[in-house]
């Protein structure tokens, strides 16, 4: 009892329990702190369809990328590497093996320097004998594959100027372009070499990208993903996962182009939650940024908390207060998020507690008030579903029936508003410190 006696005696100091707390943000696309659904909706963005610019990946410097080139359908053609071998029948000493050299060429005996890039092995023996044909009178020349080039499989990393360096070709910018792109881009350039060659581009290891979150997550700010094949719910991870007030319904997803102009989607996470789907897939990049909005609660009525709680894109983890007027003090605890009133009261000793009596103490950010709301623990653990509702992050459990009037009291004396979470928590930091120790 003595420990609560200076309840009404201590003072909490006003710019100490009002003032409001700032986490510098920094945003690479500017968009408002806290946008709702209604607001959300004027932005005319189809949710349904994905544009071409979100759903594809754009390359650039730090990608690595795979290129096959395969040889042309049809009959084998000349090109560099290959070894061909040349019989002159009743001349042996006039027979030879040259490789095509990178310019498609090779050496003769007598001729010197001929071109048989691109040519067929019936076009390139043709062509020989024409030119043996000076020297020698009608000569029969048989001409052979030797030894044929491999076919080019290389990798290639795009360096900071957004180039690649192709063999055959030289310096190729990718820079900018989408995978598609870029393997048209090296076709049409390998097609001077050889045409008709079979190209495909392939992304290798994808760069490490940086994506900024904001909005109603626990840690926004701006985090390097270093995953293969990053995803929104990657994101949402590393910022801690949604908050109890977001609204996973529409997702935002900005993304400049190479052009300059900015592009948004709108992304439903919470269908896939709701109906166990696979939520979508397409690829990150870098500079993007997401934005989790914040529950309309007007059009709230359809919206699962708990089951959004439990998924894997919400805060793994939420913290509850727990001050007990038995023992004194305020401890902290941290439980999965998505827990009930029960999974607290498996802490509480009910032989020096009575657990019928318990209030729960929880902040409205939207009134900026504390809402108390009386619950019989012994209900709850014996299966009553009204007392055993679900917890979120930065509630308050009151346990005593003292207790319970002299907060509830008190903060009915409170004229000021709370500003955030945080004010909400000094409040009950300050009780404890200022005489209920």
């Amino acid at each position: 009892m003595r420990a609560f006696s200076t309840l009404y005696c201590f003072s909490v100091p006003v710019s100490i329990l009002f003032a409001t707390t700032s986490i510098p943000v920094v945003a690479q696309v500017p968009f408002p702190a806290s946008v709702t659904n209604s607001e959300f909706t004027q932005l005319g963005v189809n949710n349904n369809e994905i544009p071409s610019q979100i759903d594809r990946y754009i390359l650039g410097p730090g990608d690595t990328i795979s290129i096959q080139i395969q040889r042309p359908f049809g009959p084998y053609r000349l090109g560099p590497g290959d070894v061909i071998g040349v019989v002159i029948e009743r001349f042996p000493d006039l027979g030879f093996q040259a490789a095509v050299n990178p310019e498609g060429k090779i050496i003769v005996p007598l001729l010197g320097t001929v071109s048989l890039q691109n040519l067929t092995l019936a076009e390139a023996q043709n062509k020989i004998r024409s030119l043996f044909n000076t020297y020698v009178i009608d000569p029969s020349v048989t001409l052979s594959l030797v030894s044929q080039r491999p076919e080019l499989n290389f990798s290639a990393t795009i360096n900071p100027e957004g180039n690649v360096v192709l063999p055959e070709v030289g310096t190729v910018s990718l820079k900018g372009l989408s995978l598609e792109e870029a393997q048209e881009k090296i076709r049409l350039l390998r097609d001077r070499i050889t045409p008709d060659q079979v190209v495909a581009v392939s992304l290798a290891s994808p760069r490490t990208v940086q994506i900024t979150i904001s909005g109603e997550v626990l840690r926004p700010g701006i985090y390097p993903i270093g995953s293969a094949t990053p995803r929104i719910a990657d994101a949402l991870q590393l910022a801690g996962g949604s908050t109890m007030m977001a609204d996973l319904r529409q997702v935002q997803l900005r993304r400049k182009l190479i052009d300059g102009s900015i592009i948004t989607q709108n992304i439903d996470l919470y269908s896939p939650v709701l109906n166990g789907d696979a939520a979508p897939n397409f690829r990150l990049q870098d500079g993007d940024a997401i934005v989790v909005v914040r529950r309309d609660l007007a059009n709230d009525d359809n919206y699962d908390r708990n089951l959004v709680a439990r998924s894997s894109l919400a805060q793994p983890q939420i913290r509850v207060r727990v001050l007990n007027y038995a023992t004194g003090g305020i401890v902290t605890q941290t439980l999965p998020n998505g827990s009930n009133f029960v999974d607290v009261l498996s802490g509480v000793n009910p032989n020096f507690t009575n657990i019928r009596d318990i209030a729960l103490v929880r902040f409205d950010p939207e009134r900026g008030k504390a809402i108390t709301q009386r619950l019989n623990g012994k209900k709850a653990l014996t299966g009553d579903a009204t007392q055993n509702v679900p917890l979120q992050d930065n509630d308050v459990i009151v346990i005593g029936r003292n207790l319970i009037g002299k907060i509830t009291n008190l903060i009915s004396t409170i004229t000021q508003p709370f500003f955030s979470f945080q004010n909400f928590l000094n409040f009950f930091d300050n009780f404890v410190g200022g005489g209920g120790k």
